[in-house]
């Protein structure tokens, strides 16, 4: 069995989750690791995809110094990207639980986490995919990742 890992390509990650995780890894982008599940077309490709390589584990992986997260949490840049504000929303629905946060890293390492759950909910409510989750022919995985603290 195969992993598919679910990350942002700005993070450039791929090289050491292979290094952790082996050569046989796939990788599915999407900025800030906010995926668009809901066309049909799309998630009959990746659904087809998770069978032909016989993928048995779904990483969602956040970097909690990603671009995306950082931007949304501290308004660096706001590039206006779908991924900003899917994060800007989390950020609002859960103002509480990151304010009481005092670091900076913090309140970033529980938005990455937000992020992963809100990923792993929209994966369960997936025709083909959550099905396959929910009879446990997959499992789902949430890694916050610190891509600084990785040493190659």
């Amino acid at each position: 069995m195969h992993n598919l890992f679910l990350i942002c390509p700005d993070c450039y990650i791929e090289r050491s989750i292979r290094a952790k995780y082996g050569n046989d890894s796939f990788f599915l982008t999407a900025l800030g690791t906010v995926f668009d599940i809901d066309t049909f077309e799309y998630v009959e490709e990746v659904s087809q995809f998770i069978s032909n390589e016989e993928v048995g584990s779904i990483f969602i992986v956040n970097d909690y110094k990603c671009t995306f997260i950082q931007n949304a949490l501290f308004h660096k840049k706001d590039f206006n990207t779908k991924s900003e504000q899917v994060l800007k929303y989390l950020i609002r629905s859960n103002r509480e639980d990151i304010t009481s946060l005092i670091s900076a890293d913090d309140k970033a390492i529980e938005l990455a986490k937000l992020n992963i759950y809100r990923q792993a909910f929209e994966l369960m409510e997936v025709a083909f995919i959550g099905n396959r989750i929910q009879d446990g022919l997959i499992k789902v995985f949430g890694l916050v990742y610190d891509l600084s603290l990785i040493h190659i």
